[in-house]
């Protein structure tokens, strides 16, 4: 009997290490994801906007303010046409921002929300899926501070 409840346990460890390492390693590339976006935008790499975002399927969305200075909503439904913008900035702010991961959350390790701040710019909330064992920006919302 204590064999068996030593062979259980050492089950349970295993799968709950196993667990935490799977989650680790999902934390790491969600944060590497959304750190390809935001300095690549910094940077205006196309390589490194491209590898953050499922271009081709995601969205994003804003409370912009209109010529009066009053907030709208306004949406992109074209990533490729938005990645491909900011990839050609000519003046582009330099990779070395301000920017920090205020929140995360992970569900069922295929999806994923993260709060993120770019210091005196805007607050996003962006939306990642796991594709092909790759995570991907699906959708972007952000507001300007």
């Amino acid at each position: 009997m204590k064999f068996l409840i030593s062979i259980a346990l050492m089950m349970f460890a295993f799968t709950s290490a196993s667990a935490e390492h799977h989650e680790n390693a999902d934390h790491a590339a969600i944060e590497a994801a959304v750190f390809d976006y935001f300095h690549g935008q910094g940077e205006a790499s196309e390589e490194r906007l491209f590898r953050a975002f499922a271009a081709e399927y995601a969205s994003m969305v804003g409370v912009v303010k209109n010529d009066d200075g009053e907030e709208m909503l306004r949406a992109w439904k074209d990533m490729n046409e938005v990645l491909t913008n900011w990839s050609a900035n000519e003046n582009p702010p330099g990779g070395d921002r301000d920017g920090e991961i205020l929140d995360m959350h992970v569900v069922d390790g295929r999806i994923a929300t993260v709060i993120f701040r770019s210091a005196d710019r805007f607050y996003d909330a962006l939306t990642l899926a796991k594709l092909d064992g790759e995570w991907k920006i699906i959708a972007k919302a952000f507001v300007l501070q």
